[in-house]
């Protein structure tokens, strides 16, 4: 059965225009003024493992053809490099694959013609690392027999489906060490575009912050870029400058943990290990793992169990992990940390339990209401009290 899920999140490594028609539906009341009926909500990812099984370590998957199209490079330290890492679970799960990267493959027609060479080149499975759904559509009604797989489309076919992972889950727990490290309850955050995806995640990490210091404000900045280490630099130092103390950020260069070291504060990364670059400053950062659903994927292509699906994982479904603490995070934030993990995994703990309110004072959440997890990929066009700045038009 087809299913599909419209999603106005951020497009990961480049710049599409901004829906922002879409709604999020609360248990108890929305989230915003629009008054569009919301799409149909995601499936609950499945219980990912990265293990292969004793099955299939024993079989020979040499006639397997994997392709995984990359935007940037494998070696980012970051979004791709956390795809990277999936690669190895699935040639540990699959002996034998064939498995190819292929890297800089902008959306566009650059990535139709990707598409449509890793389907020449016998490709069963193609995974794309970006939101490529307007490239790949037609490329999959061309190939019936290749089944694809990309980030954060909204439209399936019979043999297109796509993915996400529940950033809020690690962002959230981020900010609880952001909280606790602060001294001079000032926070940077510098992102990359004004998307759902990415605002989500900084309401998510600034809940955090002000669970343990309630009067930390967290400072945002949009620099409409995902790489510019000139500009992420410029950020990166006036934030300091004003008197921030930690730097979270959500763009991908490593300025902030440089410049965080030069003023003695910490960094919080993003989707990725740099506790060993800056290890003085390095405070946490969540980690995606797409390794389980890949190969989960690819054993329901083998046996034909296969369906299209829009499928959103967070904490309970494995897609989240984390890079080791940094020296600096006590003991008191860690045994925090682990408890709202296991609460969030258990289903005890709602990152978005109401009453909240939006930066401007409005309640966006009441008392009683939430934004549901599979629905929560619909916001946010707005800013979590405690957020300093606004999303830009």
């Amino acid at each position: 059965m087809q299913k599909s899920v419209r999603r106005d999140g951020f497009l990961r490594r480049f710049l599409l225009p901004i829906v922002i028609g879409a709604v999020v539906v609360l248990s108890a009341a929305a989230c915003g003024d629009d008054d569009e009926a919301a799409p149909a909500a995601a499936t609950a990812a499945p219980v990912a493992t990265t293990a292969a099984t004793e099955e299939s370590a024993a079989e020979d998957f040499s006639d397997l053809r994997i392709v995984m199209l990359m935007d940037g490079s494998a070696e980012d330290g970051g979004w791709n490099t956390a795809f990277d890492r999936a690669a190895d679970d699935i040639k540990a799960a699959f002996p034998g694959v064939q498995f190819e990267i292929v890297e800089h493959v902008q959306p566009g027609q650059t990535a139709t013609n990707a598409f449509e060479d890793a389907a020449a080149s016998g490709a069963d499975v193609v995974i794309g690392t970006t939101y490529y759904q307007d490239d790949v559509m037609d490329v999959g009604a061309a190939n019936p027999d290749v089944t694809f797989l990309t980030w954060a489309g909204w439209q399936t076919s019979e043999n297109v489906g796509h993915f996400d992972g529940a950033t809020g889950d690690g962002r959230y727990l981020d900010g609880l060490v952001a909280g606790s490290l602060t001294e001079s309850g000032i926070i940077g955050y510098p992102v990359g575009f004004p998307y759902n995806e990415v605002n989500r995640a900084v309401n998510a990490f600034t809940i955090g912050v002000r669970e343990v210091n309630p009067d930390a404000e967290v400072q945002v900045v949009y620099l409409n870029t995902w790489y510019d280490p000139s500009l992420e630099q410029q950020a990166a130092q006036a934030l300091a400058n004003a008197g921030a103390d930690v730097l979270a950020h959500e763009v991908g260069s490593q300025v902030y943990a440089t410049v965080m070291a030069e003023h003695g504060g910490h960094v919080i990364g993003y989707t990725n290990d740099w506790s060993d670059f800056e290890p003085e400053a390095w405070a946490s950062s969540f980690l995606f793992d797409w390794g389980g659903y890949f190969v989960s994927q690819i054993e329901s292509v083998l046996d034909g169990t296969w369906e299209p699906e829009i499928t959103f994982g967070g904490l309970a479904d494995g897609f989240i992990g984390f890079a080791p603490y940094g020296p600096d995070v006590s003991d008191e934030t860690l045994a925090l940390v682990e408890q709202r993990k296991q609460e969030i995994i258990e289903g005890t703990f709602d990152i978005f339990a109401g009453p909240i309110l939006d930066n401007n004072g409005n309640e966006v959440i009441p008392s009683g209401g939430t934004i549901p997890f599979a629905e929560r990929t619909y916001c946010c066009q707005w800013l979590v009290e405690g957020v300093v700045g606004s999303i830009p038009d």
